[in-house]
């Protein structure tokens, strides 16, 4: 039940979502190579959240979403280089835009997963040791 509804957490639904758009993009060959290799990443990086304890699976969700942030990033700058803006120049600024800052939210989830993991497990360590000198003392008295 817990890996179904990792599957559908906000942070897999944008690594899909991001992954399915590089993947239109690239297609439509409107965008570099990087868009298929983003599309790529996006979708191993959801797949990822099944082995979540593969001590490379949140690194990997971490770079996925920094690549893809720096994809997005890119592709916003050279919508903003074009002298004659369109409709489809303020559509792929506004869909490009809302990705990119969706996936600052992803890299800056997945951080705070990656790093707030490391301190339960250091917690729940710290309380094994207050409760192990606990027992100690109870069987001195």
């Amino acid at each position: 039940m817990s890996a179904n509804k990792d599957l559908i957490s906000i942070p897999n639904i944008i690594f899909i979502v991001t992954g399915l758009y590089f993947l239109v993009v690239g297609v439509a060959s409107e965008g570099s190579i990087y868009t298929v290799i983003g599309a790529v990443l996006c979708f191993i990086s959801a797949g990822m959240i099944l082995f979540r304890d593969w001590f490379f699976a949140w690194p990997w969700r971490l770079a996925t979403a920094a690549f893809s942030a720096l994809v997005l990033l890119v592709q916003l700058a050279s919508d903003f280089t074009v002298s004659n803006p369109s409709a489809t120049i303020v559509a792929s600024v506004l869909v490009n835009g809302a990705l990119f800052i969706l996936m600052l939210g992803v890299l800056l989830w997945t951080a705070k997963d990656m790093i707030g993991g490391k301190r339960e497990e250091a917690e729940d360590e710290e309380e094994e040791e207050k409760e192990s000198k606990k027992k100690k003392l109870t069987y001195e008295i």
